[in-house]
């Protein structure tokens, strides 16, 4: 299944992904309802883009009391915004943290990676985002990869 994978090395931080994406899917520019989240640890100075990795099983469908969170026939998670209650249950049992509610709208902002031409892919500027076939299920965790980033880069044991 393609992926959106994120390259921390190169990120810049500039959060363009995350305008891009919000103006895409609500015509405004406002991390707040994009559906990609850049983190940021300030200590290193390290960006870290985290977006939904479809896992299967996943942890956020399973806990949606109202069966709003589905999955496709192409394997992607998406959110049947109708049946959505608002309870958040979803954002607090994703792992990678990559579900936040919409701010107005109360249900749950899930990236569908543009029908399969995700728009912050193609933004990027430092080319840190790539969209391609990955076989692994179960993502790391965004402290993983920074951790095993700080390693590499010999910044931390």
């Amino acid at each position: 299944m393609k992926r959106i994978v994120v390259d921390v090395n190169r990120c810049a931080g500039c959060r363009l992904c995350e305008m891009t994406c919000s103006f895409r899917h609500e015509n405004e520019f406002s991390s707040s309802k994009s559906r990609i989240t850049v983190l940021k640890e300030d200590f290193f100075g390290l960006d870290l883009p985290v977006t939904c990795w479809h896992c299967n099983p996943c942890s956020a469908m399973e806990s949606c009391p109202s069966n709003a969170i589905q999955r496709k026939m192409n394997g992607l998670v998406y959110v049947e915004e109708e049946k959505c209650v608002g309870c958040g249950k979803c954002v607090e049992s994703c792992v990678i943290k990559a579900i936040k509610l919409h701010p107005e709208k109360n249900f749950p902002l899930i990236c569908n990676q543009c029908g399969g031409k995700p728009l912050c892919v193609q933004e990027c500027p430092t080319k840190a985002l790539a969209y391609i076939e990955v076989e692994i299920e179960k993502p790391k965790l965004p402290s993983q990869i920074l951790a095993e980033t700080l390693k590499r880069w010999k910044i931390i044991a």
